[in-house]
């Protein structure tokens, strides 16, 4: 439904000063504040109109009004402005991520943490989709010790490592061996093509070479079991209990997110939307009647991807933390990319 421009400027209005101060809002306010040229009985049956409407709430008869879940939908589809990330909050984000991790979850667990601290909200992301991924190389790190890095990298994104200890000190020959068994037996196979009965037949291919190539096999195997599973990190439990809003809920919540099955629906996006929110009611958990969720996929390399999200109240500042959750995901699929070349 459309509203009129005078309607639009009241509502937004409201949604706006309840978000800072989190009280009704009555007709005198508005019409100090707003550059309209009517009276606060006008603006009164305007909001009269909008509550009918279902866009406000009227707490109380004498009170002024708040807005509804359809109301927070409405400002945040049609009213609110296209904002972005301040220099500062990219600074912070840009300068945390550390790409020597080596591991695709200690890079979105930094991401994570970096979400739940800007926004002050509870903040989850899920690991890159491995439906259809392949391996795209692995690469072996001498670290000492008879010790070797294992390094796997799949087309989503994902890269892990493991450490493999061999019989003596790795050699020219070792390494170029494991390097042409990996690129005649696995890359570019599909994650879930690649099994222990794979790997026991390359290694029976090498002959007496099996022995010494067997340790880098079985970490190479462990790498793409570990990427094979899907994740999510959470971070930023403690902020659910400095939400007024939600601190009478926040119990159900932190076991809602200690809950895998739950936090991957939670997640699912369902349309391609840069953006995705399900305020108050529209979600399909009760614990998050008066919460809302922002998601944003990303994509790494345009490949399968995930979800990074933060669960705030339904008064969220919207203007500062949609465009930061979208901001982060583009981050997020750009680490990922750049972690697997």
């Amino acid at each position: 439904m459309e509203l009129s421009d005078r309607k639009e400027q009241i509502l937004s209005a409201i949604v706006e000063r309840f978000i800072a101060t989190g009280e009704p809002v009555g007709s005198k306010f508005l019409a100090a504040m707003l550059p309209l040229s009517v009276s606060p009985a006008t603006i009164r049956n305007e909001m009269a109109y909008l509550s009918e409407k279902g866009y406000l709430d009227q707490p109380h008869t004498s009170a002024g009004r708040v807005p509804s879940d359809k109301g927070y939908r409405y400002y945040i589809d049609r009213l609110l402005q296209n904002y972005a990330p301040s220099d500062a909050d990219i600074f912070r984000i840009l300068s945390r991520i550390d790409h020597s991790e080596g591991d695709s979850n200690a890079v979105l667990s930094q991401i994570c943490e970096i979400l739940a601290e800007l926004t002050g909200c509870a903040a989850a992301v899920s690991s890159p989709d491995p439906e259809g991924a392949d391996i795209r190389n692995a690469q072996l790190v001498p670290v000492g010790n008879k010790n070797v890095m294992v390094l796997v990298s799949a087309s989503s994104g994902v890269l892990k490592s493991r450490i493999a200890r061999l019989e003596k000190e790795p050699d020219y020959e070792t390494m170029e061996l494991f390097y042409n068994v990996i690129s005649a037996n696995f890359t570019g196979i599909p994650l879930s093509g690649i099994t222990a009965a794979r790997i026991q037949s390359a290694a029976a291919s090498l002959g007496e070479k099996a022995l010494d190539l067997m340790p880098l096999l079985v970490s190479f195997y462990e790498c793409v079991s570990a990427a094979s599973e899907s994740t999510v990190t959470v971070k930023g439990h403690a902020n659910l209990l400095n939400i007024p809003d939600l601190r009478s809920s926040a119990p159900e919540i932190l076991e809602l997110l200690g809950n895998e099955e739950a936090l991957q629906r939670l997640l699912r996006t369902s349309t391609d939307a840069p953006v995705e929110l399900s305020i108050g009611n529209e979600n399909e958990f009760a614990c998050l009647r008066r919460a809302t969720i922002i998601r944003a996929p990303y994509k790494p390399g345009g490949g399968q991807g995930g979800t990074v999200a933060v669960i705030g109240s339904t008064k969220s500042d919207y203007a500062r933390i949609i465009p930061l959750v979208k901001y982060i995901s583009g981050v997020t699929g750009a680490a990922l990319e750049e972690l697997s070349k």
